[in-house]
């Protein structure tokens, strides 16, 4: 049972979501949602952008510069969408803290991204008290065995840990009822 969100809840947007949505997540590209869920979802997304309810880091808008910067571009039309974290030394700290224990939130296939967004995403979560919309699929979502390509410890699993709400972007549209 999904619990229905605070009124006023405040998110960031992984761009593994905004990936899936418009079908970017897959080659070729297909979608899971159909042509009026992705519209009437956009529609959500654009409304809670307009109220200030949805945040996009600067490693996540770095992320979509480079994978889909039509998104960026929607999102970044509403002001106040982009969350800057200020550096500083007790940042780095907890994010060495996170990485240390949850390395896998920095690698992809064995290899470690530049400065992977994951983690900065949870800091900016906890520091905040937003709710995180990810599509990362959940331990018991995956169905693969292959234990190389699986990364433990993903963002919903980090979520669950360190206390903070995490939902896939459809479970936030059937939540505010836009599908």
């Amino acid at each position: 049972m999904t619990l229905s969100p605070p009124l006023f809840e405040i998110y960031l947007i992984d761009t593994c979501s905004l990936l899936t949505l418009d079908g970017r997540h897959r080659i070729p590209a297909t979608s899971t949602y159909s042509t009026k869920e992705r519209v009437k979802i956009w529609d959500g997304l654009d409304q809670l952008a307009d109220e200030g309810r949805l945040k996009v880091i600067a490693q996540v808008a770095k992320e979509l510069t480079k994978y889909h910067p039509n998104a960026l571009a929607r999102l970044h039309t509403f002001p106040g969408t982009e969350l800057v974290l200020p550096r500083s030394p007790k940042l780095f700290l907890e994010h060495q803290k996170i990485t240390a224990r949850h390395p896998d939130l920095v690698k992809r296939a064995g290899l470690r991204k530049k400065e992977p967004a994951d983690p900065w995403l949870i800091l900016a979560a906890e520091k905040y008290n937003y709710a995180i919309i990810s599509d990362e699929f959940r331990k018991s979502e995956r169905t693969t065995k292959v234990r190389s390509k699986l990364r433990e410890d993903r963002i919903p699993e980090v979520c669950a840990i360190r206390g903070i709400r995490c939902l896939k972007l459809r479970e936030l549209a059937e939540d505010l009822e836009w599908i």
